[in-house]
């Protein structure tokens, strides 16, 4: 089973922890739609992340085919102050995400475009020349289906959401342990946000790989229990083997979806 693609009928609920349920039919017999406007913004954001990140060295792994927008993902290369990789997309900011009516119309302007990014150790198996190998690739098509998932299914992507692999939490990947995503940031801080020439805000939304415990534990008990958690425990930078920190947590919330 491929990266994120077992969606069902989409459907309403609220979990325990007050956050809504969504859920998505996997789009079929649907032809590829080329993208009218690509790199809308993407000079601003590579500026963005150049002055919070200087003295790297980067390089863009361009998108060649492309279906509803042109997603880019930038490789931003450690340095010895700073011994991590930054990863980061443009092009999901091309178009407005889909806010549901439930949203409050003064925040809806503020949450129609995004961005998303992640951190990956130092030792990561990339190299300024040569394409990421297939052991080195999962995180960055997990940005890659992240940037073009709202667009896809026309929906929205913010602060607390989290995607399952799936209703059995496949792994993202083999070789690593983790069932789905959890968003956080998307706040007032450099990190959070951009402001654009044209007055529009960016949010940017790191994408944190996550253990089913973990996400069920958010769906329970609210996205700010999950992310102290986050913080406390320092997941900025992706660790493949990182402890799951609500390994006890063995509570099914969210049954399976129906067709």
């Amino acid at each position: 089973m491929g990266l994120l693609d077992k969606f069902f009928g989409k459907k309403s609920g609220v979990t325990p922890g007050g956050s809504p349920i969504y859920r998505y039919k996997n789009v079929q017999n649907e032809s590829l739609q080329i993208p009218e406007n690509t790199g809308v913004y993407a000079e601003e954001i590579e500026k963005h992340f150049e002055t919070l990140f200087p003295g790297r060295e980067s390089r863009v792994l361009h998108e060649i085919i492309s279906d509803i927008v042109h997603i880019d993902v930038h490789v931003m290369w450690p340095t010895e102050e700073q011994n991590f990789f930054v990863l980061y997309t443009t092009g999901m900011s091309d178009l407005p995400m889909t806010i549901p009516d439930e949203v409050k119309p003064e925040h809806r302007e503020i949450l129609r475009l995004g961005e998303v990014y992640l951190c990956l150790p130092g030792d990561w198996p990339l190299t300024p020349d040569e394409m990421p190998p297939k052991e080195a690739y999962w995180p960055i098509r997990t940005l890659k289906f992240m940037a073009r998932f709202p667009h896809q299914y026309h929906t929205w992507l913010g602060w607390g959401h989290t995607i399952p692999n799936g209703p059995d939490y496949a792994p993202l990947d083999d070789s690593v342990g983790f069932g789905g995503v959890v968003f956080v940031g998307g706040g007032d801080g450099p990190l959070g946000s951009i402001t654009t020439e044209d007055g529009h805000r960016i949010n940017l939304y790191n994408v944190i790989p996550a253990y089913k415990e973990e996400i069920e534990f958010k769906l329970k008990y609210g996205m700010e229990a999950l992310d102290k958690l986050f913080d406390e425990n320092s997941v900025f930078i992706l660790e493949p083997k990182r402890p799951n920190l609500c390994s006890d947590f063995k509570e099914v919330l969210d049954g399976p979806a129906e067709d």
